[in-house]
C-alpha cells in the first residue's frame, strides 16, 4: 500500500478527532519515519486507519504513539488489526498507549479508554491532564529575587547551562527537548540565570514560532476552551533546581512566561500533560482534557 503522506495523516485526524485539530507542522514534525506507521486504506485507496509508535527506547515498553480510524469505519476490527500489527513488529515487549519522549499524545483520551481496555490495554492508575490559561486579562507580576534574571538561549552559554540542569537534576527527555528547541529556534528557551549558572528554564512558544511543543499542539481546541479566537501558545516543559523549590520563585517563572507568550499576542496557553494540576490552578490554568496511562502486557512466549 501506498505510505501515507503527512497532508492525509492530519486529514484524517480531522475527520476522526473533529474538537482537536493538530496544528499541521506540529503533528508533521511528531509523525516519525514510515517504519513507525502502520494503516490501512479502503478500495477507493483513501486512508482510513493510522497507527504510529515507537520501539523501547529509555523505557523497558514499546509505545504507540498515535492510533486513528475513521468514524464511518470503527466497529470493523481497523484500530484492532493496527494495534495487533504494531504488536506484532515491535515484538514481545509491554506496549504503552503513549508517554514517548515526543508527546505525541500522554496516553488514551477518556472518550478512547474503553476501546483500548477491549484490546487488552490495563490501566495503570495513572491520570494527566492538560490545562490552559485565558491571557487576556493581565496575569499578576512575575517578581523575581534581585539576584536572578531571565534570559534564553541566544545569549552565550545558556544552553550549555539548561543541559547542565536537566541533566543533573531532571531527565535525558528533558536534555533532548530543550536541547532540540533551543537548536531550531534559540528564543524559544528561557532561562533562569543566578550566581553564575542556570537555576531553571522554561520551553515556550506559539503557533507562529519554529518549534510547536506539544503543549498548543491542539490551537483551535486550546482557545475554544478559554472562549478565545486568536493566537495559542504554550509552555513546557519547565523546571527549577531543588535550592530553589518552596521559595516562590517556581511561581514567579512562571508567571515572567506567562507574561513573556502575553507579549506575543498569545491568548490562550497551554500545558501538557502534568499531574501536578494544583500548582498551575493557582496561576489560573484549568483542565480541558485528560488521559488515562494504559498498558498492553508483554506477549508470553
Amino acid at each position: 500500500m501506498t505510505v501515507p503522506t503527512p497532508a492525509e495523516v492530519t486529514a484524517l485526524c480531522a475527520t476522526a478527532w473533529p474538537d482537536r485539530l493538530p496544528h499541521p507542522r506540529g503533528l508533521a514534525d511528531r509523525l516519525g519515519e514510515p517504519s513507525g506507521w502502520a494503516w490501512r486504506r479502503d478500495d477507493a485507496g483513501r486512508l482510513v486507519a493510522f497507527a504510529a509508535f515507537r520501539p523501547p527506547e529509555s523505557a523497558p515498553h514499546g509505545h504507540l504513539r498515535l492510533l486513528l480510524t475513521h468514524p464511518d469505519l470503527r466497529g470493523r476490527g481497523l484500530g484492532r488489526a493496527l494495534v495487533a500489527e504494531v504488536r506484532e513488529r515491535l515484538g514481545p515487549v509491554p506496549l504503552a498507549a503513549g508517554e514517548e519522549r515526543g508527546h505525541f499524545l500522554p496516553s488514551a483520551p477518556e472518550a478512547s479508554v474503553g476501546f483500548f481496555e477491549r484490546v487488552g490495554f490495563v490501566p495503570t492508575g495513572r491520570v494527566s491532564v492538560d490545562m490552559v490559561a485565558d491571557l487576556r486579562p493581565p496575569p499578576p507580576a512575575a517578581r523575581l529575587p534581585a539576584h536572578l534574571r531571565l534570559t534564553d538561549a541566544r545569549e552565550e552559554g545558556i544552553l550549555s547551562g539548561v543541559q547542565a540542569l536537566t541533566t543533573d537534576v531532571f531527565s535525558p527527555r528533558w536534555t533532548h527537548d530543550a536541547t532540540a528547541v533551543a537548536t531550531r529556534a534559540p528564543h524559544q528557551l528561557l532561562a533562569l540565570q543566578g550566581d553564575g549558572r542556570v537555576l531553571g528554564f522554561a520551553l515556550v512558544g506559539t503557533g507562529d514560532n519554529p518549534a510547536i511543543l506539544p503543549s498548543f499542539l491542539f490551537p483551535a481546541a486550546l482557545c475554544a476552551a478559554v472562549g478565545a479566537d486568536g493566537l495559542a501558545g504554550g509552555l513546557g516543559p519547565v523546571g527549577l533546581h531543588p535550592d530553589l523549590r518552596g521559595s516562590g520563585v517556581g511561581r514567579a517563572l512562571m508567571l515572567a512566561a506567562m507574561h513573556h507568550l502575553r507579549g506575543q499576542g498569545v491568548q490562550a496557553m497551554g500545558i501538557d500533560w502534568t499531574g501536578i494540576a494544583p500548582f498551575y490552578e493557582r496561576l489560573g490554568f484549568r483542565t480541558w482534557a485528560s488521559y488515562t496511562h494504559l498498558r498492553l502486557p508483554a506477549l508470553q512466549p
